[in-house]
């Protein structure tokens, strides 16, 4: 059967023709929704990686750093906790050293008398030499020997009175120095003990707060990015309306070799439905994303604002706490220092009070002697008054008065000698509890200082950081996405070539009945035609033209109408 003129020129030239002109704007469609793909994609990473960031934030509040800076104050206050223990031990020591020495000034007092008492005695013993000395040739070495042994004693008490004096002075100062030691660790104390409940609770808090909020945002991240991927799956009519051009292609390259009017333009008719609802399809989808990027669009404005402000809140009020921190660990610091100082200053003290300590128990041997001294004298004075008969009397006299002295010094001297003993056994144990450490525990509280300060400036640093990282990926994903919507909503009409080829095939077709037999030409031409369907909404266009109830089994040909896959073509 031969094709009327009329529509000769439509094909087979102009076959090719719809071909060429069909594919541009599918070309065109695969790379504007490959690109909007790829960059809801990218907005999709890049709000992951702001929550990330956010995230990150209030877990710098509550990471390693904040939990060692915690550990560190609580080691420091344990540090001073040990100085004051030293504190109370010194004073303790010096409380000890203090009694074992209340009384001494009284038995200095009664040596003091016992020397004067001596030399009295000494003035007799010379008086009754000088008269009778020629008669006892011995008496005048005795008198000699009486003298010097004197004023060895003498010079032992006064040099004991000098070494107690010293010894009272250097305890005095370092008792004072000591009371004061104890305000400053008190103080020292109670700064650190504000810096662990006021500053490190404030920035708990902080962090709570953050987390609160963190919660809220990633809700919020979440939903977003779920509505990002639905967009993402609505690419998909992007793909699905490529392939059924491709299929009208594919129809209208069926009709090489055929000039069965007909046929021809039964194929112009179902080609130009098909194309219409494709059209239509492509049209109700991109509006409806047009509409949905735009929503998403100011949602994800609005989140990223919010997540902003409570980034900059989250900023301020943990940079706020932290150099609140870092103040005050300066003043712990300060403090130290002074303490150090203090420290120093009370271990001269120290010094010079156990310098002045072992003075007074170089004594302990001197106060022996004078207890045999005063008993060698009054043994003496006996034998020397019972050698001399009468004249005598004065000698024995100095006897008895020795005797008497002799037992009125013994306790005294006895007291004094133990007492010295005990000082030597306080002494040696301070010194040995003093050197087992306390220099490594101040060297402990700054090198804890130090640590718990780079601790502040670490948490600092990845609170900026990642506030620096927000401020830049949010507006970046906020870009991606309103290049996204642009790519549908300032486009004009992705299908005005494939509305008028629509509209030609329809001219060319006429007024078409496919419902009305054709011949069997027709009817294998467009059993053809129906193999070369992937959607069912193909098949629905083609049946509904046909007269053909619509199909209710799932999708052939392998239509995977609603997987993700092959999205970017």
């Amino acid at each position: 059967m031969t094709a009327t003129p009329s529509l000769m020129p439509a094909f087979p030239g102009g076959q090719a023709d719809f071909t060429a002109r069909l594919a541009a704007p599918r070309k065109e469609i695969e790379h504007e929704f490959l690109r909007m793909g790829e960059k809801l994609i990218a907005c999709t990473r890049l709000l992951n990686e702001t929550s990330e960031a956010y995230a990150e934030m209030a877990g710098a509040l509550a990471g390693s750093d904040f939990s060692e800076l915690t550990d560190s104050v609580d080691r420091l206050s344990g540090l001073v906790a040990h100085l004051d223990r030293d504190r109370i031990a010194t004073q303790s020591f010096l409380k000890e050293l203090n009694d074992l020495t209340v009384q001494f000034p009284d038995r200095i007092g009664a040596l003091t008398r016992a020397v004067r008492t001596l030399r009295m005695f000494f003035v007799t013993v010379h008086s009754v030499a000088a008269t009778t000395g020629h008669r006892d040739a011995n008496l005048l070495q005795f008198v000699e020997e009486f003298q010097k042994l004197g004023l060895e004693l003498e010079g032992s008490v006064a040099s004991f009175a000098d070494a107690f004096a010293r010894m009272r002075d250097s305890l005095n100062a370092a008792s004072e120095m000591n009371a004061q030691f104890g305000a400053q660790l008190a103080e020292l104390l109670d700064r650190i003990a504000a810096e662990r409940t006021r500053n490190l609770e404030a920035m708990n808090r902080c962090r709570l707060w953050a987390e609160s909020r963190v919660s809220a945002h990633a809700q919020r991240s979440e939903r977003i990015s779920a509505r990002v991927s639905r967009a993402v799956s609505t690419l998909q009519v992007g793909d699905s309306t490529r392939q059924r051009v491709e299929d009208v292609e594919k129809a209208l390259q069926k009709l090489s070799g055929h000039d069965d009017h007909p046929s021809v333009s039964a194929v112009y008719a179902l080609t130009s439905a098909q194309l219409r609802g494709a059209i239509a399809d492509f049209d109700s989808e991109t509006g409806a994303l047009a509409r949905s990027l735009q929503e998403l669009l100011q949602d994800t404005r609005t989140m990223l604002d919010s997540a902003a402000a409570d980034s900059d809140a989250l900023l301020s009020s943990g940079d706020s706490a932290l150099g609140a921190i870092d103040g005050s660990l300066q003043q712990i610091a300060g403090m130290l220092a002074q303490y150090e100082s203090c420290d120093a200053a009370l271990s001269v003290a120290i010094d010079q009070l156990v310098a002045a300590v072992g003075n007074m128990l170089d004594h302990v041997s001197a106060f022996d002697d004078i207890r045999q001294t005063v008993r060698l004298l009054s043994i003496n004075a006996t034998l020397r008054s019972n050698a001399l008969d009468e004249d005598g009397r004065a000698f024995r006299q100095v006897a008895t008065d020795l005797r008497s002295l002799n037992d009125e010094t013994d306790a005294p001297v006895e007291e004094v000698m133990d007492r010295l003993e005990k000082c030597g056994a306080t002494l040696r144990g301070f010194l040995d509890a003093r050197n087992s450490g306390e220099e490594s525990r101040t060297d402990a509280m700054q090198d804890t200082l130090e640590t718990s300060r780079r601790r502040v400036g670490n948490i600092a640093t990845r609170l900026r950081d990642r506030a620096n990282f927000m401020a830049d990926t949010g507006p970046r994903a906020l870009s991606e996405l309103r290049d996204a919507a642009a790519t549908v909503t300032d486009r004009q009409d992705f299908c005005a070539t494939w509305r008028r080829i629509a509209a030609e095939l329809a001219a060319l077709a006429g007024e078409q009945d496919l419902r009305a037999s054709g011949g069997d030409q027709r009817a294998e031409l467009l059993a053809e035609i129906y193999k070369i369907y992937s959607m069912k909404a193909e098949r629905d266009i083609h049946n509904a033209l046909l007269g053909i109830a619509p199909e209710e089994d799932s999708p052939t040909n392998g239509e995977e109408e609603d997987s993700l896959g092959d999205i970017f073509f």
